[in-house]
């Protein structure tokens, strides 16, 4: 997963992904006021260090989605994405399942409501009907402390959905984001349900780790690097994961990025790298 608020900032991040030994990756985008010109200055500098993006993050919160989100766009730079889909190259746009709170990791009552589930299915219908691209998934990212911070939760939401938008609509399959601090310590077990629940409706698969107290301070570190049985995770996100689904490694700093890719290269020999 890279990231960058101008094409300058992503251009490092490209080439230190590059160096380390990857192709492929999610693209976050932190820029509000993103223009067409910004996507082929972007696109340029993924054809000079020969990445393809898979995915495309733009992480607007649409339960507030004329503010800048936690990280930095509105609704306006996701129509510009999604209008742009041709120049950057993936189909795949990825956002947040929304949240009241003033803070990413603020708890809100309000989110847990049948209103927030309403207010996102609502959101989502409006981009979808206003969208002229047809190749195109949206692929919403839980997080335990939002409006999608569950398994159920996340199903109960895509059955709500009307079939036409519901056709367009995924889920980030990340079992690190559905562990609260209550549940950390069924953490594998956790892991391997949400594989088997969500694995279907994959849009894309994010790769970190966790640890929490008693284990240590709070803290989300790169795969294979923290408490969770990540051989067992690797293997039911193998077994379960929509096969189309690419798999992102996150959270890694430019000097561990090809100690990661070696862990998960030794953990799998199922993995299709271009």
């Amino acid at each position: 997963m890279l990231a960058g608020r101008r094409a300058e900032d992503i251009s490092k991040r490209l080439a230190q992904a590059r160096e380390a030994g990857f192709s492929l990756c999610q693209l976050n985008l932190q820029q509000e006021g993103l223009s067409r010109a910004d996507l082929v200055e972007i696109a340029d500098a993924l054809l000079e260090y020969g990445i393809r993006p898979v995915s495309i993050g733009c992480y607007v919160n649409p339960v507030a989605p004329s503010r800048p989100s936690y990280l930095g766009v509105t609704r306006a730079d996701l129509e510009t994405v999604l209008h742009g889909l041709d120049i950057l190259g993936a189909r795949r746009v990825v956002l947040l399942s929304g949240s009241r709170g003033d803070a990413f990791y603020d708890p809100e009552p309000w989110n847990e409501t049948e209103e927030a589930l309403a207010e996102l299915s609502a959101f989502i219908t409006g981009i979808v009907k206003e969208t002229r691209a047809r190749n195109y998934v949206l692929v919403l990212e839980p997080w335990y402390c939002h409006v999608l911070n569950s398994v159920e939760r996340i199903l109960q939401f895509h059955d709500g959905l009307h079939p036409d938008v519901a056709r367009h609509v995924r889920y980030v399959l990340d079992a690190v984001n559905l562990l609260s601090p209550d549940r950390y310590e069924e953490r594998d077990a956790v892991a391997v349900a949400a594989c088997r629940a969500l694995g279907a409706g994959a849009g894309v698969v994010h790769l970190k780790d966790i640890v929490m107290p008693p284990d240590g301070e709070h803290a989300m570190p790169p795969p294979g690097l923290g408490r969770l049985d990540y051989a067992a995770y690797v293997a039911a996100l193998q077994e379960h994961a929509a096969e189309e689904a690419p798999a992102i490694v996150r959270n890694v700093p430019a000097h561990e990025m090809a100690q990661v890719r070696d862990i998960l290269l030794r953990m799998s020999d199922r993995w299709r790298l271009a």
